[in-house]
């Protein structure tokens, strides 16, 4: 079963797995998953499995400081890939794929795709 894992920001580690057609995420204690961050809106993005695609998609609520998908903020419901990072407020998520029995293995998938983002040159002086 897909899930996203916090990256970053308040509640960094926390695990939400994508059991239900669609899971809502914001500040509000009747959402889902609540994110605690005071950027975030009391409902403010969703994400839910698109059928006819076969994959999840993330909306956005009509929140305030909007979603954005690998640093690109979304309008229309968008697709989502194993990997891919959401920002919402201060908080990243990110979307994996592949299924996780707990927290501490999928906060290890996560830091093994953003490895990409390390460089691999060294200054010397």
């Amino acid at each position: 079963m897909a899930s996203l894992v916090v990256i970053q920001g308040p509640g960094e580690g926390s695990l939400f797995a994508l059991g239900d057609a669609l899971v809502s995420i914001g500040r509000d204690d009747e959402c889902t998953f609540q994110v605690l961050d005071p950027l975030v809106s009391r409902k403010h993005l969703q994400i839910r499995m698109d059928q006819t695609l076969g994959k999840h998609v993330a909306g956005d609520y009509r929140s305030g400081n909007g979603v954005y998908v690998n640093d690109r903020q979304i309008v229309l419901d968008t697709a989502l890939a194993d990997g891919d990072r959401i920002r919402i407020g201060q908080t990243t998520l990110m979307y994996l794929s592949l299924d996780h029995p707990d927290a501490a293995s999928a906060v290890s998938a996560a830091k093994k795709k953003g490895e990409w983002k390390r460089s691999t040159i060294l200054r010397r002086e």
